[in-house]
């Protein structure tokens, strides 16, 4: 599944774990202005398609049979953690399809599987007898104290056909795939220009990450947006527009 926009140098935006196309409708939205944007749902979220298989070759060959589809010979790839490390593994597999890479918040290192619990109370959701979103979000508290992520992780539930909730994620496939996902992306030496852009609240990129990243993108710039977490892309969605038009258009990125 995929949503366009646009015209233009083409963009293709890949999600994090548990995000989907709606996450970057906003900044698609600016960045259309200028680029022919492509949000693409990567397997087992969003509209896309559920498969037992999920890590980053498969998820990279996914978006080369997506070009190949559309006719997108070469294109700039941007994408958010998850997507991030599928951004970077595509560039290893299949580089003269990379026009420019851009890196959001996420190292190509191994991290500890910090929402391991969270994974696990979602799996153990009692869909069959879940009446409203209120109810499951009362239920999910315990294991997942965070608000704001509780709100991000339930947009993943929709209405079914008959009244009940059923997940647009694949949960069986991600708690199994999650270590997998956690782990270091094999990665080969890519030349084309590259761009890093991490919050300023967040430690997914380290300060002692950027020799073995520009080992691997010599290329590489890294901006560092302020008050912004994670989520860079949500907590300052103008700012990060700004940014990738930059280097989109080869000016300083900041």
């Amino acid at each position: 599944h995929v949503r366009e926009y646009g015209s233009g140098a083409p963009l293709i935006i890949l999600h994090g774990l548990f995000g989907s196309w709606e996450n970057w409708h906003p900044v698609a939205k600016t960045l259309s202005g200028r680029f022919a944007v492509r949000v693409v749902d990567q397997r087992n979220h969003g509209g896309s398609f559920h498969s037992r298989r999920f890590d980053y070759d498969a998820m990279a060959e996914d978006i080369r049979d997506f070009m190949g589809a559309h006719r997108i010979a070469k294109a700039a790839l941007l994408g958010h953690s998850m997507g991030g490390k599928t951004a970077m593994r595509f560039a290893a597999m299949f580089p003269a399809q990379v026009e420019r890479l851009i890196v959001v918040d996420i190292a190509p290192r191994g991290y500890p599987p910090l929402q391991a619990e969270a994974i696990e109370a979602l799996s153990r959701l009692d869909l069959a007898r879940l009446e409203t979103l209120r109810v499951a979000d009362e239920r999910l508290q315990p294991a997942i104290p965070d608000p704001t992520l509780r709100r991000f992780l339930l947009k993943n539930l929709k209405p079914a056909a008959d009244g009940r909730y059923c997940w647009k994620v694949n949960i069986d496939a991600i708690r199994r795939a999650y270590p997998c996902l956690c782990g270091p992306v094999a990665l080969n030496p890519w030349p084309g220009p590259c761009l890093f852009v991490r919050g300023e609240h967040s430690d997914y990129i380290r300060d002692s990450d950027w020799q073995d990243i520009r080992a691997v993108f010599p290329q590489a710039h890294l901006c560092t947006l302020p008050a912004a977490g994670h989520w860079v892309h949500v907590d300052d969605p103008a700012g990060f527009a700004q940014t990738v038009t930059r280097f989109m258009e080869s000016s300083p990125p900041c």
